[in-house]
């Protein structure tokens, strides 16, 4: 039986000269590893179909002794353009990207994180900060796998939080001043950053573009949800290093 669903290209891989192996995120699906046959060289009309993070539709047949399916047709909806043309906004698409892959499991269906991943892309293609679309992926993406930081309340005794504190990685949130030092992955955090994170946790994608921040309060959100990142996903992030060259060179 021939499936259809919408996805965004991951990761794609030359398997002959005419065959791709593609690795597509789907709305329906979840994510999906496949072959693509007959792709004929040179095929410029076909050139943005496969590129990584085109939205895209997909035919394919599933095939279940074998670790790939075998996908019969790629058709592009949407490639980002203005991200494509701007080296900052491409790193964090592929960030983008690379943290869905690593998270994602094949056929595991979350439609929550495709919303947060097309919407996302949908941000960075447009005139917004990179930096802060960035932050409100990580938030969005951390929620819609159900590992949002606890902001509200303190992480270890549960008491309101209504001043700068410190954030516990290993705890999953906010400390309370009384709760606070007694872990070594503790990370000074304004109130300002944490009524920004709030934000952005209880509005929509769409909704927080608008949210202003300081400079300030985005370098330490972006200190606090890289740790958090880190310590969940425990493994290397190919593009925050790619990302963290061009800052230190002044690119970006």
């Amino acid at each position: 039986m021939v499936l259809k669903a919408e996805g965004i290209i991951l990761r794609k891989y030359e398997l002959r000269e005419t065959s791709y192996i593609l690795v597509v995120f789907t709305k329906e699906f979840g994510k999906i590893k496949g072959v693509m046959k007959g792709i004929s060289k040179p095929y410029p009309q076909f050139a943005g179909n496969f590129e990584p993070f085109a939205k895209s539709q997909v035919l394919f047949y599933r095939k279940n002794k074998s670790s790939l399916d075998l996908i019969t047709r790629c058709e592009a909806l949407d490639f980002f353009l203005p991200i494509r043309k701007s080296i900052e906004r491409l790193t964090y698409a592929n960030y983008f990207i690379e943290l869905i892959d690593i998270v994602t499991a094949d056929y595991d269906a979350n439609e929550a994180l495709y919303q947060v991943l097309v919407e996302s892309l949908d941000m960075l293609a447009g005139t917004h900060s990179a930096k802060r679309v960035g932050r409100i992926f990580e938030l969005k993406f951390l929620g819609a796998l159900g590992l949002s930081p606890q902001l509200d309340v303190c992480a270890r005794c549960g008491s309101e939080v209504k001043e700068a504190s410190l954030f516990s990685v290993n705890q999953g949130g906010l400390l309370c001043r009384g709760c606070a030092g007694n872990g070594n992955r503790e990370i000074e955090i304004s109130l300002g950053s944490v009524k920004f994170m709030r934000k952005i946790q209880s509005s929509s994608i769409e909704k927080t573009v608008h949210v202003k921040v300081s400079r300030e309060v985005g370098v330490q959100t972006e200190k606090v949800l890289r740790n958090f990142l880190h310590y969940h996903i425990n493994r290397p992030v190919k593009s925050l290093k790619f990302l963290a060259g061009l800052e230190k060179s002044g690119i970006v």
